[in-house]
């Protein structure tokens, strides 16, 4: 073979040789671009729970639902880390900090009071966004100002609560045949979680200029952790069942022991009456009336905040609000047996959550 006929071979296949290289270090740059661009594009989302309780909980699930409804896939755009404090503050700073460690999160959304204020010290000093929920009372917390207003931090969120005046105005209005002549006597039924204290001083500040109804305070440790549940029960029956003289009723402020359906289950077979809880599963077990926001519009409002942060609003600028709708149950059988007749208005703003 001529010696130019071997060069030009080998030339081609030098050539080939070059273009094969080309190929694959394009391949291989494309496939780093576009692994890069996704792990970019991946949302990598904390939810700190405060504990074990089905409110919370579903909570969580509507907000991932309300994620999925707005275009966020799990394992593909979007990735959660589920941790539950189990009413524990210490668990809930350590669990979050550890997961801080590992991975930097895009977003924090933290759910109930207790997980909120370990989200709220462990990121104030980081620009990472937190949005919370179910927290009762946001501004006495110092998350915000007041309801209604923005944080101009790096938090935002909404408060679940009914404000107590509210209630207190409902209450009048279910039990006016009862107090017509003489105030009724009413226990708040209340432990040290902090939801528990803040509601219940509320309640003895307005009570001050309210006559139909007179409020005893009683008051007991908060226990946290599931192992703890049957002991924080006893505790509560204990200050009940100590001052049953000094009552006629009871009303059980926000807090986790409102969520023990066993404990109102007990307090009905006692025939001790309870006028107020903040759960429709107490209120099927014998308690008066609840008024209430549930889980599926906390964790559906989650999902909408979070996703106006991710499109670039920042969280200091969502005004921390209250949800646009509660749900009022009634327990009509309670009423009777109190002695008292529940108006129409009320009937018909709880629509199908009356219960006998």
């Amino acid at each position: 073979m001529p010696l130019s006929a071997r060069i030009t071979k080998g030339s081609h296949q030098f050539i080939k040789l070059v273009v094969a290289i080309y190929v694959l270090l394009a391949f291989a740059l494309s496939f780093s671009v576009i692994t890069q661009a996704t792990a970019q594009s991946l949302k990598r989302i904390i939810v700190l729970e405060t504990m074990a309780v089905p409110v919370l909980q579903d909570a969580t699930k509507w907000f991932r639902q309300g994620m999925s409804d707005l275009g966020y896939t799990e394992g593909s755009n979007v990735e959660y880390v589920i941790l539950n404090a189990e009413g524990n503050i210490d668990k809930a700073h350590s669990l979050l900090e550890a997961e801080l460690n590992n991975q930097k999160p895009d977003m924090v959304m933290s759910v109930a009071t207790l997980a909120t204020r370990a989200t709220h010290s462990l990121l104030k000093d980081k620009k990472i966004p937190q949005v919370f929920i179910f927290v009762s009372y946001p501004d006495q917390e110092g998350f915000v100002s007041a309801v209604g207003q923005k944080t101009g931090t790096n938090m935002t969120g909404k408060t679940h609560i009914v404000p107590p005046a509210a209630k207190l105005e409902v209450v009048k209005q279910a039990l006016k045949p009862l107090t017509d002549k003489s105030p009724l006597r009413i226990g708040i039924v209340n432990s040290t979680y902090p939801s528990a204290l803040s509601e219940t001083a509320q309640l003895m500040e307005i009570n001050k200029q309210v006559n139909e109804l007179s409020f005893i305070d009683l008051n007991f440790e908060y226990q946290p952790g599931s192992e703890n549940s049957d002991a924080l029960r006893e505790s509560a029956l204990k200050i009940i069942e100590g001052n049953r003289s000094d009552y006629d009723a009871l009303w059980f402020v926000t807090g986790p022991l409102g969520n023990d359906s066993e404990l109102f289950q007990i307090l009905n077979e006692k025939n001790i009456p309870v006028i107020f809880a903040n759960n429709t599963a107490a209120v099927k077990s014998g308690a008066m009336i609840s008024m209430v926001s549930n889980a599926e519009v906390n964790g559906i409002a989650a999902a909408e905040m979070v996703n106006q942060i991710f499109k670039g609003t920042k969280a200091g600028d969502i005004p921390v609000t209250r949800p646009n709708s509660y749900l009022v149950s009634i327990n009509v059988t309670t009423a009777t047996e109190l002695g008292t007749v529940i108006p129409s208005s009320l009937l018909k703003l709880a629509g199908k959550n009356i219960y006998r």
